[in-house]
């Protein structure tokens, strides 16, 4: 039961205030845990834990950068619309969905990002371009709400060139 208990925190924290990485990692392991002890069939398991991928709320991922240079650094230029570098210790899927919680800790800024994950880096897929793991991910379409905050944490960039513009 303890298994149940830490996915049923880490469940209400990922929909709630947003995981770290690394907490998105344990709860991604004890969703595959339960869904192989409890339950006999794969499709039964997925319902038995949220659902198929797709149906559920998008996950809450809370990451940090040291200061608005440092965001600004991992903007990937070549992802329409534009989008960003996160080092993660996992790699999630591409197409995985985020509601990514961005702050900036010197400046204390904070926004929510819509994104989908454009291309993920697993360990020993190093290059001289990409020294760490982590994943590149797609700025969605933002809310009314969210756009002024995004615009604001990405200050120095234009809004047309991140996709914000429509």
């Amino acid at each position: 039961m303890p298994l149940m208990r830490e996915f049923g925190s880490l469940e209400r924290e990922r929909l709630g205030a947003g995981v770290t990485p690394l907490e998105y990692q344990r709860w991604l392991d004890l969703k595959g845990q339960i869904g192989r002890s409890f339950v006999k069939s794969r499709e039964a398991g997925l319902q038995a834990i949220g659902g198929r991928e797709g149906k559920e709320r998008p996950t809450r991922l809370r990451v940090e950068y040291r200061n608005r240079e440092h965001l600004l650094e991992s903007v990937v230029p070549n992802l329409q619309p534009a989008g960003f570098f996160v080092a993660t210790p996992f790699a999630a899927e591409v197409g995985v969905t985020f509601l990514m919680r961005v702050s900036l800790e010197e400046e204390g800024e904070v926004a929510d990002v819509p994104v989908v994950v454009a291309t993920s880096i697993a360990q020993g897929a190093h290059t001289l371009s990409t020294m760490s793991m982590g994943m590149s991910v797609k700025i969605l379409k933002p809310s009314r709400a969210q756009g002024p905050g995004i615009s604001k944490l990405f200050a120095a960039t234009l809004d047309e060139e991140l996709g914000l513009d429509a």
